[in-house]
């Protein structure tokens, strides 16, 4: 006879894993290779254990998501290095740990351990439910009796006081002038005994008069009224009637009316108490003021505020939240605003929920414009008088711009030192070419006067392109487009880099379609965008220079759309992840020859004309960035 189920979630090929041991051991075993498919294995089968082995892909996210789904299934990790490493990351959340390969007697000695914990923590479920059981039986007979003598006890003792209160008027009608109803006492005789200050107000003093004297119509009379009602049929009583008040005005009322017994269980009183329309108006009125002014406060908080229930479902929210996240009452929290964002158990409400108490912390959103927005969480746990967690409130704050101040005083910082050092190294270059410059003209040695005039004027270049990208990051200015002719624009930008081009060596290969196209550019800053990137590329072929020929390329192509600039180089090229970080702000691959700004700035020119700036790289194969323009830009982006 099989054994129960087992659950293997390993990477390594079957007769690698633990399966076919088990399955000698008489374990029924399923596999995944996978942490996805183990999950979705754990979710169909439901197995009493897990074995897990530690490489596995996305392996530490998966061990939680099982210990959410049952806090008592039992996971074994297995490792092939060093077992002491697993055991201090998965701690508290794995039970068994087991160094591979593994002899069957060991495996088996841990597979038993891990047997014996499943049916303790069933026989504790079950003694549990049984016991849950048999005292929620005895609490329900102990309450309904206790429920029963409190009831009697009330209604005794309530007899017993209005007995008095309606024997002894002069001190009973101070009690009857603090209720806000019209309150009266009858006899047996239908008689009015006693009467609240408001019963008296507007009803007039009646004392010892009918107790029908103030009803209208059917009510009007000794076995139609309220009170002679309850004498016949000896009951409490819920009658509608229509009572005339003294002025003369006549209003709709429901009336209670209850008998008082005396000693010997006979009806000796009976008590009257109704609202007149005016009295529950107000009321009703007071109410609605009371929720209308906690509404304002709640929705003119200047905070994003949110409560939820033990499910994370959304209960209520303020207008600033349904402003910036849209309306999302009744949907669960993290079903809208966690796609895998946040760890599990980290973010500050599902911790007060756990904990019960109040929580801080950080938090990523998406607001209403698709965009991310950093909110600061406070959480409030919501308590009955027993202590029981019902709701949380969460209050954010939005600390976006808050986190972009940090982000740019860093980048000031790193702007700082970054300009000085590339400051210091221009001026000492323009300090070497003055010295040559100098030297020639007292030694007459003209070879050593043209060399310091190029110096100076690299260094010259240098600080101007830097002021301009300095200037250009410092204050964007607004731009300028104007219709230009394409392919004339694109030759006078290889105009002022041909020279410097072939004077590097390097084979310079413009191309451009013979057809004349008219757009909208600026062509002042696309012309510094496409400088930027041949100067790049040059840069790259003199330190990294082929084999054969170092080479750019230059190509300009146009269709029915878009208009295109391809810059292709044969330089060292770079890895994918410095592709992935080139367009950062002071980021450069040139290490302390460039400054990261210049790159940044050809992509901030790009996206102003609403196109695209992509790079296609690969270590020693050099590098190709391609620019696509949208035709008519302008037009598009009014």
């Amino acid at each position: 006879m099989l054994k129960q189920p087992i659950l293997i979630i390993d990477h390594a090929p079957h007769v690698e894993t633990l399966a076919p041991t088990l399955v000698d051991l008489g374990y029924r075993v399923v596999s995944a290779r996978s942490s996805g498919d183990g999950l979705r294995e754990f979710d169909t089968m439901r197995p009493p254990w897990v074995i897990v082995n530690a490489a596995t892909a996305g392996v530490s996210d998966m061990v939680d998501s099982i210990r959410l789904r049952d806090a008592t299934v039992q996971i074994l990790m297995t490792t092939t290095g060093p077992v002491e490493t697993v055991m201090a990351e998965y701690r508290g959340r794995a039970d068994e740990f087991l160094s591979l390969p593994a002899a069957p007697l060991v495996l088996e000695v841990v597979l038993q351990r891990m047997e014996q914990t499943v049916r303790l923590h069933r026989r504790i479920r079950s003694f549990s439910e049984n016991l849950e059981s048999r005292a929620r039986g005895s609490v329900r007979e102990v309450i309904d009796t206790e429920r029963f003598l409190a009831v009697r006890q009330i209604v005794e003792k309530m007899s017993i006081f209005i007995g008095q209160v309606a024997r002894s008027a002069q001190g009973g009608m101070r009690y009857f002038n603090q209720l806000p109803y019209f309150v009266s006492i009858h006899n047996r005789d239908c008689k009015l005994l006693a009467a609240n200050s408001i019963y008296l107000r507007h009803l007039g003093n009646r004392l010892n008069q009918d107790s029908w004297g103030i009803y209208v119509g059917r009510r009007g009379t000794r076995n139609g009224c309220p009170v002679g009602r309850t004498l016949r049929k000896e009951s409490v009583l819920n009658t509608s009637a229509l009572v005339r008040y003294a002025s003369g005005v006549r209003v709709p009322v429901n009336v209670h009316t209850a008998p008082i017994y005396d000693n010997d269980g006979n009806i000796e009183l009976v008590i009257e108490i109704f609202a007149g329309t005016k009295e529950i108006d107000r009321l009703a009125e007071e109410s609605r003021h009371t929720q209308q002014r906690y509404e304002q406060l709640f929705n003119a908080v200047p905070s994003s505020i949110v409560v939820l229930d033990r499910r994370f479902r959304i209960n209520a929210i303020n207008r600033r939240f349904r402003e910036n996240f849209g309306e999302c009452s009744g949907r669960l929290f993290f079903d809208v605003f966690r796609p895998g964002i946040f760890p599990a158990y980290r973010d500050p409400i599902t911790r007060t929920i756990r904990t019960g108490e109040a929580q801080q912390g950080e938090m990523l959103l998406t607001n209403n414009d698709g965009l991310k927005v950093n909110m600061m969480a406070w959480t409030a746990p919501i308590k009955t008088v027993s202590g029981k967690l019902v709701q949380v409130l969460v209050i954010f704050a939005d600390v976006t711009q808050v986190r972009k101040l940090q982000a740019n005083l860093a980048n000031l910082g790193l702007m700082v030192s970054t300009l000085s050092h590339d400051m210091k190294g221009c001026l000492t270059g323009l300090d070497a070419g003055m010295y040559l410059i100098d030297s020639g003209f007292y030694r007459n040695r003209p070879g050593r006067i043209e060399e310091g005039l190029d110096a100076t004027k690299l260094m010259v270049e240098r600080i101007r392109k830097l002021i301009m990208d300095i200037l250009y990051y410092a204050k964007e200015r607004p731009l300028n487009p104007a219709m230009v002719n394409i392919v004339q624009f694109a030759g006078d930008v290889v105009a002022n880099v041909e020279l410097k081009v072939r004077g590097a060596n390097i084979r310079f290969n413009p191309k451009f379609p013979e057809k004349t196209v008219e757009m909208e550019i600026d062509a002042d800053l696309m012309r510094t965008a496409l400088l930027n990137l041949i100067d790049n590329a040059v840069e790259t072929c003199i330190e990294n220079p082929a084999d054969k020929e170092s080479r750019i390329d230059f190509e300009l192509w146009v269709d029915r759309s878009s208009v295109g600039f391809t810059i292709e180089d044969t330089g060292g090229g770079m890895s994918a992840k410095k592709v992935d970080s080139i367009f950062d702000l002071f980021y450069s691959t040139k290490g302390r020859g460039g400054t990261g700004i210049g790159l940044y700035v050809t992509r901030k020119i790009i996206q102003k004309h609403n196109g695209t700036l992509s790079v296609h790289s690969e270590p020693g194969k050099g590098s190709r960035f391609e620019i696509v323009l949208p035709r008519g830009f302008h037009r598009q982006s009014a």
